[in-house]
């Protein structure tokens, strides 16, 4: 309707018009310029951001991806998948899709790894036949049977090798939780981890070839992080040579794997496997009297849950989704149930105990052998911890540093302050950027601990003696970084005021992506309550003086050697930045917080110690790890002087690790107070410290941000891009938002179109128009 009363208004009108919008021009041009004249283009604050470095960003990019090849391939793959017909629309898609929309998009995206991931082969081999831009995968197919000419067993395995890596980086870039998730992350690795050679042959290549896909069905309805409380049933029929799976509560539904919702075919179902008793045999069955079975614990069992050919669920088999959750809805979380469902006796995972055809149970070598899998699990947790830790810090740094707010400058034409010359933003943001780092250099730590158990464990000599620590180790990491982790993100998101709630901010969707890790692998207090478990046998078998039949290994050697230390030389003898005594004050505060639980604990049982004095040792927990992620840090410096790292990305590595010690001091300063480790006096250096690196690390604030080495790709952020347009990339993405395909607002018609028209007239739309009538 309002534009047909325009296309109405008389010639005089128009030109009376036009001369308002001239004089309007006129008046407001001085105007405009002196705004201008303190509007600074945040481009060039962030170019003249890099431009105050102190070390080259790229050298420190490529110590942190490890190889100046890896950060070739990164940079490969967010070309490629710019380009490509799939993956190129991620923000549109990551931003505003319906729930259905967005798990087939994110589907389609995981099941186009390989094709993306052979074309991105074919290119590093210099072969451009390989498609590049995401046409119909033809050049795929190309690539499949060989690159560059060559041939053989070796070039393949190479090949093969190369292939997993890309589409490691690829599953990456997607950054959106899928359907497939648990198939790459639990099914195949559990097969790996706890099956025969016999059962890997079979299951593998399947899994490989997506004949099948599988989730991890471990969680029930009604348990979670306690796994011996699980409640369904694997049952040996000796006649048959058979289990039988079954739901025999409500409770034992299992619930909340991912991909059980809708996508998987197999799952890999954790259940408590009874066999028959040795008091009972095959004639009970015969006879009337009720057999008699022993509960062995939970076993692995692979188990068809859908068809192949219609993806129906199986007979016996109740299976969907739980539902939409606060976020990770691209994820089809599912609910399961088994009415007395029959599979064949090799669905049992084998590799370690084993049930043979007479029913007899033959346990693992290692009572937690199966353990390793989780390890590896929660090995990725912490490594994601520093990715999502890296992808929010590097956000908020750069806008930090291209929006200015307050403290006009009237010296320089009214330009206001960048927000990251604020302290608060700087105590805010540096400590977590700190953190990104000390959590990657203890990833690296977790998997080298991890493959180095696996190494041992599949050895001739079965070596499982690592696994206790590893085990005890994992599970309080991946509480702590997780932890730190998810706040981080929220305390990046609140340094960009209000455009940080924006979803393409990408603030949002990280957050409720990541959030989930507090939770799935094992709630976190439950798990540091594992490490502390660990910690009190350890110290008690210390103070019973059983030293030669405890292997203090790893970072565990503080219990016995210098933790007991009671007064702090930061300060005195040595510098507060002092390496060795950060070092040393951590291990007092780990030591003294184990030695005063454990003191409590008396003769009690390990679990009534735990339960009875949950916070404590929770806390202990918690000091454990923040003493391995620290020492880990140094020791990643450490490694980098042998490299030959330039000195000057050395001293910026050195001030970040002393930042994390020290603000890691100061946010628990009670603890090192309480026993008088530290004075006063000290507890005023270790602030004054702060600040200092504060400003000495300020400089270097862009280019630490993009030694993190995230593309825009990954970041998909309005506020994080590379270049800084931080203004523009706002302005054009509302204009692309779908709610503004249309002026009128849904609903328009019969909700607000009568109440507007209701006593209206033309005289008062005419004389009113263009004009605010406020």
């Amino acid at each position: 309707m309002m534009n047909t009363a325009w296309k109405s208004e008389s010639t005089n009108e128009a030109e009376a018009d036009e001369d308002d919008i001239t004089l309007a021009r006129k008046l407001q041009t001085p105007v405009s310029k002196q705004i201008a004249q303190s509007s600074v283009d945040p481009r060039k604050d962030l170019l003249r951001e890099r431009e105050r470095a102190s070390f080259n960003s790229r050298e420190l990019e490529v110590l942190l991806a490890g190889g100046v090849e890896n950060v070739k391939l990164r940079k490969l793959v967010a070309e490629t998948l710019t380009k490509d017909r799939v993956f190129k629309n991620k923000t549109s898609e990551k931003y505003s899709l319906p729930r259905e929309e967005l798990y087939r998009t994110t589907l389609e995206k995981y099941l186009e790894i390989p094709r993306v991931a052979r074309e991105i082969l074919a290119k590093i081999h210099g072969d451009n036949g390989g498609g590049g831009g995401g046409g119909s995968g033809g050049g795929a197919t190309r690539s499949r049977s060989g690159n560059s000419g060559d041939s053989g067993n070796g070039v393949n395995k190479s090949n093969n090798n190369k292939l997993i890596a890309i589409a490691r980086v690829l599953r990456e870039f997607i950054d959106e939780p899928g359907g497939l998730d648990l198939h790459l992350g639990m099914f195949i690795p559990t097969i790996q981890g706890q099956g025969t050679d016999e059962q890997k042959k079979y299951w593998l290549p399947k899994c490989v070839n997506l004949e099948i896909v599988g989730t991890y069905a471990q969680t029930e309805l009604g348990h979670g992080t306690f796994i011996r409380g699980l409640e369904t049933t694997c049952t040996y029929d000796v006649r048959k040579k058979e289990f039988i799976v079954h739901s025999p509560t409500l409770t034992a539904t299992k619930w909340w794997p991912g991909g059980l919702g809708k996508t998987a075919t197999h799952a890999i179902v954790m259940a408590r496997l009874f066999v028959p008793s040795s008091s009972s045999s095959s004639s009970s069955f015969a006879s009337h009297s009720e057999p008699v079975f022993s509960d062995k614990g939970i076993h692995a069992f692979v188990v068809q849950i859908r068809s192949t050919k219609d993806h129906l669920p199986l007979p016996g088999v109740q299976c969907g989704d739980i539902g939409d959750k606060m976020g990770y809805n691209a994820v089809d979380n599912g609910f399961l149930r088994f009415d007395h469902v029959r599979v064949p006796k090799d669905a049992m995972l084998m590799g370690h105990s084993k049930v043979l055809d007479d029913g007899t149970y033959v346990p693992p070598p290692v009572k937690k052998a199966a353990y390793g899998t989780m390890v590896f699990v929660r090995s990725d947790i912490v490594m994601n911890a520093a990715l999502y830790m890296k992808k929010a810090v590097t956000i908020a740094l750069r806008y930090n540093l291209v929006r200015r707010q307050s403290n006009a400058d009237s010296k320089n034409n009214n330009v206001e302050t960048q927000v990251l010359d604020y302290q608060h933003s700087q105590r805010t943001l540096f400590p977590i950027l700190a953190s990104s780092f000390a959590f990657h250099t203890t990833s690296d730590y977790m998997r080298r601990m991890y493959f180095e158990f696996l190494k041992r464990s599949q050895s001739s000599e079965k070596d499982f003696d690592a696994l206790p620590e590893l085990h005890a180790t994992s599970s309080g990491l991946k509480a702590f970084c997780s932890w730190k982790t998810k706040d981080a993100i929220e305390s990046c998101r609140l340094t960009c005021g209000g455009h940080g709630y924006l979803a393409n901010a990408g603030f949002g969707t990280t957050f409720a992506s990541y959030a989930p890790n507090v939770t799935y692998e094992g709630d976190n207090n439950v798990l540091c309550l594992q490490t502390s478990r660990y910690l009190l046998k350890t110290m008690r078998a210390l103070q019973a003086k059983l030293v030669t039949e405890v292997k203090l290994v790893g970072q565990m050697k503080y219990l016995s050697e210098s933790g007991n230390t009671f007064t702090s030389t930061l300060g005195h003898e040595v510098g507060i930045r002092d390496e060795d005594a950060l070092l040393r004050a951590y291990e007092h505060r780990a030591w003294r917080l184990c030695s005063q639980a454990t003191a409590r604990a008396g003769n009690l049982s390990v679990d009534e110690a735990m339960r009875l004095d949950m916070v404590s040792w929770i806390k202990v927990a918690k000091s454990h790890c923040a003493l391995v992620v620290l020492a880990n840090f140094f020791d990643g410096i450490h490694e980098a002087e042998k490299l030959k790292v330039s000195k000057e990305t050395i001293a910026v590595l050195k001030r970040l690790a002393t930042l994390h010690a020290l603000c890691g001091v100061e946010d628990e300063l009670g603890d090192w107070v309480e026993d008088g480790y530290l004075e006063a006096m000290q507890c005023q250096l270790v602030r004054e410290e702060i600040a200092q690196l504060l400003q000495e690390l300020r400089p270097d604030a862009a280019a630490l941000a993009d030694s993190l080495g995230l593309d825009d790709y990954f970041l998909n952020s309005t506020l994080g891009a590379g270049d800084g347009n931080v203004y523009e990339n706002l302005f054009a993405a509302a204009q692309k938002a779908p709610f503004n395909s249309s002026h009128k607002p849904p609903g328009y018609d019969h909700l607000l179109w009568p109440r507007f028209n209701a006593s209206s007239n033309s005289n008062t739309s005419n004389n009113n128009k263009g004009r605010s009538k406020l």
